[in-house]
This record gives structure tokens, sequence and C-alpha cells, in this order.
């Protein structure tokens, strides 16, 4: 019995040895190489897709637009040319809210306000001749010139502050007008100034109209 199973188990390994080792895992395969016709052909050319234009929107026909009239054009009045006297006495009026700075010189009589001839300015001949009465007072009507500034207050207040402002150059041109002067009251200021306006009232006196009902 011994025999036989040594017997067997030589038979065994000599089987053991005979079968054929376990093939190991193949290496990865290179890349075949390419045959010489297959590199010889050229590559397939990619054809490029076109895209599509946009549209293009027609523009739409401009109105016509009418013709510009002409600007008119602008009335300037020449300036004048105001005398430039190298001896001249000044005096400042004032009347209402009115403020006049006054420059007198031998002339003919002629008034210039800002800029503009007296009856330019003022546009009544009653204001010219209160606005002489200081020359007149002293007999002097058509010796001497006015140039004035005026600022401030409505045309019958300049022209009062023009009255007085005359009156005081006259005083530098003469301490002897003085007593003409003073006499006719044309070196006092007028104190006369619009009443203030009251509560409840429309003005400084006026009331609103009565209603009974």
């Amino acid at each position: 019995m011994a025999d036989e199973k040594k017997t067997t188990a030589a038979a065994e390994k000599a089987t053991e040895e005979k079968k054929p080792a376990a093939k190991k895992t193949a290496a990865k395969k290179a890349p075949a190489k390419k045959t010489a016709a297959e590199e010889k052909k050229p590559a397939a050319k990619k054809t490029p897709v076109k895209k599509a234009a946009p549209k293009k929107v027609a523009a739409k026909p401009a109105a016509k637009k009418a013709p510009a009239k002409p600007a008119a054009k602008k009335v300037t009045k020449p300036k004048l040319d105001l005398p430039k006297p190298s001896v001249s006495y000044s005096g400042t009026g004032r009347r209402k809210n009115a403020v006049a700075r006054v420059r007198i010189f031998p002339g003919t009589g002629k008034i210039y306000a800002n800029g503009k001839e007296g009856m330019e300015y003022f546009g009544r001949q009653a204001l010219i001749n209160y606005i002489n009465v200081p020359f007149k007072a002293v007999d002097v009507n058509g010796q001497f010139d006015v140039i004035a500034l005026l600022h401030g207050g409505g045309i019958s207040g300049q022209a009062g502050a023009l009255r007085l402002g005359i009156a005081r150059a006259l005083l530098e041109v003469s301490e002897e007008h003085r007593a003409e002067l003073k006499k006719a009251g044309l070196l006092r200021r007028d104190p006369r100034m619009v009443e203030r306006k009251k509560y409840g009232l429309k003005k400084a006196r006026k009331r609103p109209q009565f209603s009974k009902r």
C-alpha cells in the first residue's frame, strides 16, 4: 500500500511539471508603423464653414430740412463819444432809492445820462426842465454840460437825484451860489419816500372792497 502511494505522488509531480507555465500578461503593443503608401496620402483638408453675413437694414431716407431763415440783424446804435473835460465839478444826489453821481463842466447845456442823451434817457421834456432848475436859479442855464451815472429807483427818482447832484456841483463852481440855491430849496434832499404797506391792507392805505353779504 505504501508503494502504491509513493507511485501516485511521483506521477502527480510529473504531471505538474509537464503543465505549461501561465502566460505572462502581454506588454502593450506598440502602434503599428504606417506603410509607405499610407504616408504618401495627403491629409484630407477640412472645408471651412462660412458664416452667414448679417442682413443690412436699409437706411431710411433723411427728412428734408426746411431752409433756415436768415437771422434778423440787430440794429445797434452807435455809442456816444462822451466829452473828456480837463476841468469838472462833481456832486452826488439822492432821491427815493435813486443815486446820481454827477459831473458838470463848461459847455452848451447838454445832459448825458448813463451814456445816452438826456431826452433819450428820460423821455419827457418836463423831467429835463425839472433837472435844469439849479442852472436857472443861478442864471447859468446853457453854460454847463452834465455827465451823470444813475442807478436805483425809477426815472422820476433819478431826475430828482440828478437835480440835487447838479446843485451840489454848482457849489464847487462858486460858493456864492449857496444863498440862491438854498433860498430855492435845492440843497436839501427831498425826504419823501414810499409809505410802507400795512397788514390787512392792499397798500399803505388802500383797503380791500367791503362786502356786506
